[in-house]
Protein backbone atom coordinates (compact mmCIF):
# COMPACT_ATOMS: atom_id res chain seq x y z
CA UNK A 1 0.00 0.00 0.00
CA UNK A 2 1.42 3.52 -1.10
CA UNK A 3 2.76 5.11 2.19
CA UNK A 4 3.95 9.01 2.53
CA UNK A 5 7.03 10.03 3.61
CA UNK A 6 8.11 11.39 6.65
CA UNK A 7 10.86 13.56 7.85
CA UNK A 8 13.36 11.30 7.50
CA UNK A 9 12.60 9.85 4.23
CA UNK A 10 12.19 13.21 2.91
CA UNK A 11 15.44 14.56 3.86
CA UNK A 12 17.03 11.30 1.58
CA UNK A 13 15.44 12.97 -1.27
CA UNK A 14 17.40 16.65 -1.19
CA UNK A 15 19.93 16.95 -4.10
CA UNK A 16 18.50 14.31 -6.23
CA UNK A 17 14.50 13.87 -6.22
CA UNK A 18 14.00 17.23 -4.79
CA UNK A 19 16.65 19.48 -6.62
CA UNK A 20 17.84 22.66 -4.56
CA UNK A 21 16.14 21.48 -1.35
CA UNK A 22 16.49 22.85 1.85
CA UNK A 23 16.68 20.83 4.83
CA UNK A 24 14.55 23.98 7.14
CA UNK A 25 11.59 23.19 4.56
CA UNK A 26 11.11 19.51 5.60
CA UNK A 27 7.96 19.00 7.52
CA UNK A 28 6.82 15.71 9.46
CA UNK A 29 5.31 14.20 6.62
CA UNK A 30 5.66 17.19 3.32
CA UNK A 31 8.17 19.57 1.81
CA UNK A 32 7.61 23.19 1.17
CA UNK A 33 8.14 24.46 -1.98
CA UNK A 34 9.27 27.96 -2.13
CA UNK A 35 8.15 30.48 -4.59
CA UNK A 36 10.62 30.86 -7.50
CA UNK A 37 12.37 33.14 -9.16
CA UNK A 38 10.29 34.23 -12.74
CA UNK A 39 6.77 34.38 -13.62
CA UNK A 40 3.97 36.05 -15.52
CA UNK A 41 1.42 38.75 -14.39
CA UNK A 42 -1.89 37.21 -16.24
CA UNK A 43 -3.72 40.55 -16.70
CA UNK A 44 -0.94 41.95 -18.49
CA UNK A 45 1.47 39.28 -20.15
CA UNK A 46 4.32 41.25 -18.34
CA UNK A 47 7.19 38.78 -17.01
CA UNK A 48 8.82 39.47 -14.06
CA UNK A 49 12.76 37.96 -12.55
CA UNK A 50 12.30 38.54 -8.53
CA UNK A 51 15.88 36.65 -8.20
CA UNK A 52 18.53 39.13 -8.74
CA UNK A 53 17.13 43.38 -8.51
CA UNK A 54 13.67 42.56 -7.49
CA UNK A 55 13.38 41.29 -4.26
CA UNK A 56 9.68 40.26 -4.27
CA UNK A 57 6.09 40.48 -6.54
CA UNK A 58 2.74 42.35 -5.71
CA UNK A 59 -0.37 41.37 -6.41
CA UNK A 60 -3.18 43.71 -6.44
CA UNK A 61 -6.61 43.08 -5.60
CA UNK A 62 -8.50 41.10 -8.85
CA UNK A 63 -4.82 40.44 -10.23
CA UNK A 64 -3.36 37.34 -10.98
CA UNK A 65 0.33 35.92 -11.44
CA UNK A 66 1.64 32.60 -12.69
CA UNK A 67 4.42 31.55 -10.73
CA UNK A 68 7.15 29.20 -10.42
CA UNK A 69 8.99 26.67 -7.55
CA UNK A 70 12.02 27.32 -6.37
CA UNK A 71 12.86 23.55 -6.32
CA UNK A 72 12.90 21.31 -9.33
CA UNK A 73 11.19 17.85 -9.07
CA UNK A 74 13.01 14.46 -10.56
CA UNK A 75 10.29 11.70 -10.32
CA UNK A 76 12.45 10.22 -13.14
CA UNK A 77 12.37 6.42 -13.09
CA UNK A 78 15.95 6.57 -12.52
CA UNK A 79 16.46 8.58 -10.21
CA UNK A 80 13.99 7.17 -8.12
CA UNK A 81 15.18 4.06 -7.92
CA UNK A 82 18.67 5.25 -6.89
CA UNK A 83 16.78 5.32 -3.14
CA UNK A 84 13.79 3.04 -3.46
CA UNK A 85 14.68 0.23 -6.25
CA UNK A 86 11.69 -0.87 -7.74
CA UNK A 87 9.45 1.76 -6.62
CA UNK A 88 7.84 4.55 -7.72
CA UNK A 89 7.17 8.24 -6.32
CA UNK A 90 3.74 10.09 -6.64
CA UNK A 91 3.23 13.45 -5.15
CA UNK A 92 0.14 15.78 -4.28
CA UNK A 93 0.72 19.83 -3.81
CA UNK A 94 -1.49 21.90 -2.42
CA UNK A 95 -1.34 25.60 -0.85
CA UNK A 96 -0.31 26.48 2.26
CA UNK A 97 -3.23 27.85 4.66
CA UNK A 98 -1.33 31.01 4.68
CA UNK A 99 -2.56 32.37 1.17
CA UNK A 100 -6.34 31.53 2.06
CA UNK A 101 -6.54 33.34 5.00
CA UNK A 102 -5.11 36.05 2.80
CA UNK A 103 -7.80 35.65 0.11
CA UNK A 104 -5.53 34.12 -1.79
CA UNK A 105 -6.81 31.33 -4.47
CA UNK A 106 -4.33 28.76 -5.64
CA UNK A 107 -5.12 25.54 -7.63
CA UNK A 108 -4.11 21.90 -6.64
CA UNK A 109 -2.17 19.78 -8.27
CA UNK A 110 -0.21 16.41 -9.02
CA UNK A 111 3.07 15.27 -9.72
CA UNK A 112 2.65 11.99 -11.54
CA UNK A 113 5.44 9.16 -11.46
CA UNK A 114 8.32 9.84 -14.27
CA UNK A 115 7.64 13.49 -14.07
CA UNK A 116 11.03 16.11 -13.95
CA UNK A 117 10.51 19.81 -13.97
CA UNK A 118 9.64 22.99 -12.05
CA UNK A 119 6.07 23.42 -11.24
CA UNK A 120 4.34 26.36 -11.69
CA UNK A 121 0.70 27.65 -10.35
CA UNK A 122 -1.70 30.78 -10.43
CA UNK A 123 -1.86 33.36 -7.71
CA UNK A 124 -5.11 35.16 -7.56
CA UNK A 125 -5.72 37.70 -5.74
CA UNK A 126 -9.39 37.85 -4.13
CA UNK A 127 -9.25 40.30 -1.58
CA UNK A 128 -9.71 44.16 -1.04
CA UNK A 129 -5.64 44.82 -0.56
CA UNK A 130 -2.41 44.26 -2.21
CA UNK A 131 -0.60 40.85 -1.50
CA UNK A 132 3.42 40.36 -1.69
CA UNK A 133 5.50 37.69 -1.69
CA UNK A 134 8.98 37.78 -1.59
CA UNK A 135 11.98 35.39 -3.20
CA UNK A 136 12.24 31.64 -2.03
CA UNK A 137 9.25 32.55 0.51
CA UNK A 138 7.16 28.87 1.54
CA UNK A 139 4.00 28.76 -0.01
CA UNK A 140 3.02 25.35 -1.53
CA UNK A 141 3.61 21.96 0.40
CA UNK A 142 4.61 18.77 -1.07
CA UNK A 143 2.97 15.71 0.00
CA UNK A 144 5.19 12.33 -1.41
CA UNK A 145 3.57 9.05 -1.75
CA UNK A 146 5.94 5.94 -2.08
CA UNK A 147 4.19 3.44 -4.48
CA UNK A 148 5.09 -0.27 -3.60
CA UNK A 149 5.48 -2.95 -6.14
CA UNK A 150 1.27 -3.43 -7.77
CA UNK A 151 1.08 0.32 -7.91
CA UNK A 152 3.75 1.27 -10.07
CA UNK A 153 2.37 2.40 -12.91
CA UNK A 154 3.07 0.68 -16.50
CA UNK A 155 3.24 4.39 -17.82
CA UNK A 156 5.36 7.33 -16.54
CA UNK A 157 4.40 10.80 -17.09
CA UNK A 158 5.21 12.23 -20.41
CA UNK A 159 3.01 14.82 -20.79
CA UNK A 160 3.69 18.31 -22.37
CA UNK A 161 5.83 20.13 -19.47
CA UNK A 162 7.98 17.00 -19.05
CA UNK A 163 10.84 18.09 -18.24
CA UNK A 164 10.48 21.93 -18.20
CA UNK A 165 12.15 24.22 -15.96
CA UNK A 166 11.19 27.85 -15.13
CA UNK A 167 7.86 29.69 -15.96
CA UNK A 168 6.14 27.79 -18.52
CA UNK A 169 2.79 29.51 -20.13
CA UNK A 170 -0.15 26.90 -20.93
CA UNK A 171 0.16 24.31 -23.57
CA UNK A 172 -3.57 23.40 -24.33
CA UNK A 173 -4.18 23.30 -27.46
CA UNK A 174 -7.32 26.01 -28.11
CA UNK A 175 -10.46 25.61 -29.97
CA UNK A 176 -10.30 24.40 -33.50
CA UNK A 177 -9.79 27.67 -35.98
CA UNK A 178 -13.36 28.41 -37.96
CA UNK A 179 -15.94 27.84 -35.05
CA UNK A 180 -19.48 29.70 -35.56
CA UNK A 181 -20.56 32.18 -33.15
CA UNK A 182 -23.39 30.10 -33.04
CA UNK A 183 -21.68 26.67 -31.67
CA UNK A 184 -20.34 28.56 -28.92
CA UNK A 185 -22.09 29.28 -25.34
CA UNK A 186 -21.74 32.24 -23.26
CA UNK A 187 -23.23 34.24 -20.19
CA UNK A 188 -24.90 37.12 -22.67
CA UNK A 189 -28.87 36.78 -21.88
CA UNK A 190 -30.67 36.86 -25.16
CA UNK A 191 -32.45 40.04 -25.64
CA UNK A 192 -29.89 41.75 -23.03
CA UNK A 193 -28.32 44.62 -23.27
CA UNK A 194 -24.70 43.33 -23.90
CA UNK A 195 -26.09 40.39 -26.63
CA UNK A 196 -28.12 43.30 -28.36
CA UNK A 197 -24.64 45.28 -28.38
CA UNK A 198 -22.58 42.23 -29.85
CA UNK A 199 -25.31 41.70 -32.70
CA UNK A 200 -24.46 45.35 -33.76
CA UNK A 201 -20.66 44.77 -33.79
CA UNK A 202 -21.33 41.71 -35.56
CA UNK A 203 -23.62 42.93 -38.08
CA UNK A 204 -21.05 44.54 -40.45
CA UNK A 205 -20.06 48.06 -41.91
CA UNK A 206 -21.12 50.55 -40.51
CA UNK A 207 -23.35 49.12 -37.49
CA UNK A 208 -20.28 47.72 -35.95
CA UNK A 209 -18.72 51.07 -36.02
CA UNK A 210 -21.75 52.48 -34.03
CA UNK A 211 -21.32 48.94 -31.83
CA UNK A 212 -17.91 49.57 -30.73
CA UNK A 213 -18.33 53.21 -30.67
CA UNK A 214 -21.31 52.86 -28.44
CA UNK A 215 -18.77 49.68 -25.81
CA UNK A 216 -16.67 52.27 -25.68
CA UNK A 217 -18.45 55.17 -24.37
CA UNK A 218 -20.20 52.82 -21.88
CA UNK A 219 -16.76 51.84 -20.91
CA UNK A 220 -16.11 55.73 -20.66
CA UNK A 221 -19.18 56.91 -18.56
CA UNK A 222 -18.50 53.69 -15.86
CA UNK A 223 -15.12 55.51 -15.72
CA UNK A 224 -16.41 59.25 -15.40
CA UNK A 225 -19.39 57.55 -12.60
CA UNK A 226 -16.53 56.26 -10.57
CA UNK A 227 -14.21 59.54 -11.06
CA UNK A 228 -17.44 61.48 -10.21
CA UNK A 229 -18.13 59.36 -7.08
CA UNK A 230 -14.45 60.34 -6.34
CA UNK A 231 -14.99 64.43 -7.25
CA UNK A 232 -18.25 64.17 -4.66
CA UNK A 233 -16.55 62.88 -1.88
CA UNK A 234 -13.77 65.45 -2.57
CA UNK A 235 -16.82 68.12 -2.59
CA UNK A 236 -17.88 67.01 0.88
CA UNK A 237 -14.77 66.82 2.79
CA UNK A 238 -14.06 70.63 1.43
CA UNK A 239 -17.83 72.10 2.44
CA UNK A 240 -17.25 70.71 6.05
CA UNK A 241 -13.75 72.24 6.18
CA UNK A 242 -15.19 75.49 4.63
CA UNK A 243 -18.37 75.73 6.93
CA UNK A 244 -15.03 74.79 10.30
CA UNK A 245 -13.18 77.70 8.83
CA UNK A 246 -16.42 80.12 9.03
CA UNK A 247 -17.67 79.26 12.16
CA UNK A 248 -14.01 80.08 13.81
CA UNK A 249 -13.67 83.33 11.71
CA UNK A 250 -17.77 84.42 12.94
CA UNK A 251 -16.35 84.17 16.06
CA UNK A 252 -13.39 86.28 15.25
CA UNK A 253 -14.81 89.96 15.16
CA UNK A 254 -16.45 89.42 18.76
CA UNK A 255 -13.36 88.31 20.42
CA UNK A 256 -11.35 91.09 18.99
CA UNK A 257 -14.11 93.55 20.64
CA UNK A 258 -13.80 92.06 23.64
CA UNK A 259 -9.75 91.95 24.28
CA UNK A 260 -10.14 95.59 23.03
CA UNK A 261 -12.71 96.60 25.63
CA UNK A 262 -10.87 95.04 28.08
CA UNK A 263 -7.18 96.77 27.02
CA UNK A 264 -9.03 100.09 26.90
CA UNK A 265 -10.39 100.00 30.13
CA UNK A 266 -7.05 98.94 31.33
CA UNK A 267 -5.27 101.96 29.40
CA UNK A 268 -7.83 104.38 31.22
CA UNK A 269 -7.35 103.11 34.65
CA UNK A 270 -3.99 103.25 34.27
CA UNK A 271 -3.70 106.90 32.84
CA UNK A 272 -6.12 108.06 35.52
CA UNK A 273 -4.34 106.44 38.65
CA UNK A 274 -1.13 108.28 37.30
CA UNK A 275 -2.84 111.84 36.38
CA UNK A 276 -4.07 111.29 40.84
CA UNK A 277 -0.89 110.37 41.53
CA UNK A 278 0.66 113.45 40.40
CA UNK A 279 -2.20 115.63 41.44
CA UNK A 280 -2.07 114.67 44.93
CA UNK A 281 2.15 115.01 45.00
CA UNK A 282 1.41 118.56 44.06
CA UNK A 283 -0.71 119.14 46.39
CA UNK A 284 1.35 117.68 49.36
CA UNK A 285 4.47 119.83 48.19
CA UNK A 286 1.97 123.50 48.01
CA UNK A 287 0.80 122.37 51.59
CA UNK A 288 4.31 121.55 53.12
CA UNK A 289 5.66 124.90 51.11
CA UNK A 290 3.37 126.94 52.68
CA UNK A 291 3.37 126.08 55.78
CA UNK A 292 7.22 127.29 55.86
CA UNK A 293 8.78 130.73 55.41
CA UNK A 294 12.27 129.31 54.48
CA UNK A 295 10.55 126.73 52.51
CA UNK A 296 8.16 129.40 51.09
CA UNK A 297 11.05 132.45 50.49
CA UNK A 298 13.26 129.50 48.27
CA UNK A 299 10.13 128.73 46.01
CA UNK A 300 9.68 132.23 44.97
CA UNK A 301 13.27 132.45 44.44
CA UNK A 302 13.30 129.31 42.55
CA UNK A 303 10.30 128.07 41.52
CA UNK A 304 10.61 128.26 37.84
CA UNK A 305 13.54 125.65 37.60
CA UNK A 306 11.74 123.60 40.65
CA UNK A 307 8.45 123.90 38.48
CA UNK A 308 10.70 122.55 35.32
CA UNK A 309 11.92 120.45 37.12
CA UNK A 310 8.23 118.66 37.96
CA UNK A 311 6.96 119.10 34.90
CA UNK A 312 9.83 116.63 33.21
CA UNK A 313 9.10 114.26 36.04
CA UNK A 314 5.71 114.07 35.18
CA UNK A 315 6.42 113.67 31.55
CA UNK A 316 8.94 110.74 32.39
CA UNK A 317 6.16 108.99 34.82
CA UNK A 318 3.21 109.39 31.93
CA UNK A 319 5.85 107.49 30.09
CA UNK A 320 6.48 104.54 32.29
CA UNK A 321 2.74 104.49 32.61
CA UNK A 322 2.24 104.46 28.93
CA UNK A 323 4.32 101.98 28.01
CA UNK A 324 3.53 99.44 30.54
CA UNK A 325 0.79 96.77 29.33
Amino acid sequence: MATILNDTEIKRLLGTVIVDGDPSCVRPNGYALRLGSVGEFINTGKDFDIGSKKKGVRIQPGHSVGVTAFETLDFRRETVHQIYPGQDLHAFISPTTDLSREGIVAQSTQADAGYHGTLNWTLTNTSSEERRFVHKERIFRLTIFKLEKGETPDHLYTGDYQSQTGYVRSKRIGAPVGMKDTEWEDAFVKGGPENLLENLIRSGYPWHILGSRLKEIDQQLKTVTEEYADIHDSINELTRQVNAIGERQTATPETVRKVLREEAGSLQNRWLLGAGSLFLGFIGVGLSASSNLATWEFLKQHGIWIGLVFIVIAAIALAVISRQK
